[in-house]
């Protein structure tokens, strides 16, 4: 077939997709025992309490056990950073201010075996703390060794977390992507990243909290998270970092989803040099030509070939959006921190707290137990 209308022929199908009018063959219903659901939700703030108490412990274990040992300075010993990350993701889990969350330590200290009682000040100043964040990390790649094996795709999704009740995310992306499609001069000294906010928009920066994730759509834990309050930092620049810590959590994921905004030459080459097959829908007015990235033929090739199956393994990216849907309906209070630091403590604390969720529901649902050392085993 020439060229031309082998493009032709892939630009009708894009348009197809994009315009709602491509022709789908159904696909079966998945099943929900809803007895079991029923139950983990019975049981969730109890399982809440005892995979946060053992993830963390098994975090800071690990993190010590590869960091060399430093001597203590003179002073008070400073407060474990392990028992102040218990607190946070207890209070992410109350979505309670600093004081109320101090209340909680007093009644649930023992539960989660912390070593001493702390100030709601030093619940504070954890927001700042790079030991909290590293035991964060670590979590997030714990958690996912439950489903090592069993998930294979991964889908990838920018959002964001507001500031106040008054903002809406998806409210201020619909407006910008209306500016730019009207036709306007380029600035010649324009440096911005084509999917960020604009500089200017000051609004944007002070109202949202600017995050990318990764998700396993099988089982809906987050792999990876990019996070960000500048949002002249677009979702493509984020996405390598993203990508190289679900990388770490399953090095054999087999298929990378995304919406179009990824669909870009070096992006579906940084997958397919990994061994995983990218699904990235392009534009309208795209063509065949690779420009020295062979992950791009193939991707497209593979749409114009066999675009059904392409199409139903690209259509389960919506899974990263019930994923952030299911974040901020659990923990939808905004964002109360106000230095940006803090600010994307807190937004990883939403993430971290719904895979410890997340773990709950897996282990009853799924009858999948998690492989950390559990307390009282």
């Amino acid at each position: 077939m020439p060229a031309k209308s082998r493009t032709e022929e892939l630009r009708t199908i894009v348009k197809k997709v994009r315009e709602g009018e491509f022709e789908y063959n159904s696909r079966e219903a998945p099943k929900t025992n809803w007895n079991l659901y029923d139950n983990a939700q019975i049981k969730e703030l109890a399982n809440y309490l005892d995979n946060l108490r053992d993830l963390v412990d098994e975090a800071d274990k690990r993190i010590k056990e590869r960091t060399p040992y430093k001597k203590q300075g003179p002073g008070r010993p400073p407060t474990d950073p392990d028992d102040i990350t218990k607190v946070l993701l207890l209070q992410t889990y109350t979505e309670s201010p600093n004081r109320v969350a101090e209340g909680f330590l007093y009644l649930l200290r023992e539960k989660l075996s912390i070593n001493k009682h702390f100030s709601y000040k030093t619940i504070e100043r954890g927001y700042d703390k790079k030991a909290v964040n590293e035991i964060l990390d670590e979590i997030v790649k714990i958690a996912n060794e439950t489903v090592e094996g069993k998930e294979a795709t991964y889908s990838f999704d920018g959002t964001g977390f507001a500031a106040s009740n008054k903002e809406n995310y998806a409210a201020k992306r619909q407006k910008q992507n209306s500016k730019k499609n009207q036709k306007k001069p380029k600035s010649k000294c324009s440096t911005e990243n084509h999917d960020s906010f604009p500089k200017s928009n000051t609004a944007a920066k002070k109202s949202f909290t600017y995050c990318v994730m990764g998700v396993g759509v099988q089982y809906k834990l987050i792999s990876g998270m990019a996070i960000s309050p500048d949002h002249s930092i677009g979702e493509t620049t984020m996405f390598p970092d993203v990508f190289e810590q679900t990388l770490h959590c399953n090095p054999n994921l087999e298929n990378v989803l995304g919406d179009g905004i990824y669909a870009c030459r070096w992006i579906t080459n940084l997958v397919s040099i990994n061994s995983a097959t990218p699904y990235f829908l392009p534009r309208r007015n795209v063509t065949f030509k690779s420009k020295g990235f062979a992950g791009w033929n193939n991707m497209l090739y593979s749409l114009w070939g066999e675009p059904q199956e392409w199409l139903g393994h690209y259509h389960m990216r919506s899974i990263s959006e019930t994923v952030n849907s299911m974040v901020k309906c659990r923990f939808g209070g905004p964002i109360r921190k106000r230095l940006d630091s803090r600010k994307a403590t807190e937004t990883k604390l939403k993430n971290v707290a719904h895979n410890v969720r997340r773990i709950g529901y897996i282990e009853i649902i799924d009858d999948i137990i998690p492989h950390w050392p559990r307390r009282g085993e």
